[in-house]
């Protein structure tokens, strides 16, 4: 792998309705780039990596477990190991998701 990376040449994958994303992964975490028309909705779910979400571009409402926050462009969230979650793109977004420890994917 390679120490610089573009996000927009990493192979994709259609995640969900409306959504694609890439992932690259180094020796201890694994990063996810995720594209998302307005509207797309990653359903609830939870797993053992801790998360964090930021968004550059577009606008993402998150659920935390019980705490929902609307993210911006620069805004970042932390999701707790198996801490049940979801999010909804309020507009077109691009987020990046950093998993700890390595997901495997």
């Amino acid at each position: 792998m390679s120490n610089f990376i573009t996000l927009d040449k990493l192979k994709t994958k259609d995640a969900l309705e409306g959504a694609t994303v890439s992932f690259f992964q180094t020796d201890y975490q694994t990063v996810g780039y995720t594209v998302m028309k307005a509207g797309a909705e990653v359903p609830l779910h939870q797993h053992p990596q801790e998360a964090i979400d930021i968004v550059l571009e577009g606008m993402l409402q998150m659920t935390i477990g019980e705490s929902t926050g609307i993210l911006i462009r620069g805004m970042t969230s932390f999701v707790p190991s198996n801490v049940p979650h979801t999010a909804k793109a309020i507009t077109d977004c691009k987020v990046i998701t950093i998993l700890h420890p390595q997901r495997k994917i």
